[in-house]
């Protein structure tokens, strides 16, 4: 008998992180000289971490996410 999906999906242990391919790194342009850096999504490791927030290093401390829907601009 075929094991369920969900159980073959667990399996597989550590998903690789989309955004960097699973190196931990990511090329930048900023500041205009091309350099690598540590990959926001998977924090460096390689491995995706699932419901990670990647723009929170970014905020200012105390600084909460904003989920209320924007008001459309015309």
């Amino acid at each position: 008998m075929a094991e369920p999906k969900e159980d073959q999906e667990q399996d597989l242990g550590p998903l690789p992180c989309s955004p960097c391919r699973g190196t931990g790194k990511l090329n930048s342009n900023s500041g205009g000289e091309p350099h690598s850096v540590d990959c926001p999504w998977c924090e460096g490791s390689g491995v995706l971490i699932p419901d990670h927030d990647a723009q929170a290093a970014q905020r200012p401390e105390g600084e909460q996410l904003n989920e209320k829907p924007q008001p459309a601009v015309d």
